[in-house]
């Protein structure tokens, strides 16, 4: 391996094994008596530890030596990728299932035993936001907030077009403008959140 390999692996490895800690520069530079300059000029690339701060590295990372010198994978690139991905599919497809089942239900029973009630096909109508959410959930528990934030728009502007049907004497401008006014206050605080992730 290259020099400039194993340094290039040994930044870019310090850099996301300190963000995946939660761990600022001036905090892993106290615990290995650094400046926080220098534990940023290493994740740069512009300069390498001496060994034992690297031996000091992996020991508070909780990984091996050669782990963060990119001479093998980490324990989380050997973890298969295809495994959780067809547990969520599996586990989004029966959530969609069970609401619109029940929302299939419902419709049955209104036409069986509430024949005179109108719009039966509002039913269906009401499953989009509640599926959404409930998959906007699903995904903050998997810590897949991009999807979350998408799921969570679908639900709100759903949502909105219900409200729309079933509420026919509020004006649908005042509807989609209270709904554009929620998806703003979500953009700026996810805008906020992934700002204060990212220093």
């Amino acid at each position: 391996m290259e020099n400039r390999d194993w340094k290039t692996a040994l930044s870019e490895n310090m850099a996301n094994l300190r963000k995946k800690n939660k761990i600022t520069q001036a905090e892993l530079g106290e615990k290995l008596s650094y400046s926080d300059k220098s534990i940023s000029k290493w994740e740069r690339g512009e300069g390498t530890p001496d060994l034992s701060v690297v031996i000091q590295l992996a020991d508070i990372f909780g990984v091996s030596v050669d782990e963060i010198l990119g001479r093998v994978q980490t324990k989380e690139d050997q973890k298969p990728k295809g495994l959780p991905i067809i547990r969520h599919a599996a586990v989004l497809i029966t959530i969609c299932s069970i609401v619109f089942l029940s929302a299939l239900a419902v419709f049955v029973a209104l036409n069986l035993f509430a024949p005179d009630v109108s719009n039966k096909w509002l039913c269906f109508l009401a499953a989009l936001p509640v599926t959404f959410i409930v998959t906007g959930i699903m995904f903050i528990v998997w810590k897949n907030f991009a999807w979350a934030f998408g799921s969570l728009s679908i639900a709100l502007w759903t949502s909105c077009l219900f409200l729309q049907q079933i509420a026919s004497n509020l004006p649908a401008g005042i509807i989609y403008a209270v709904g554009g006014i929620i998806q703003l206050a979500a953009l700026v605080v996810c805008g906020f959140i992934v700002m204060r992730k990212a220093r």
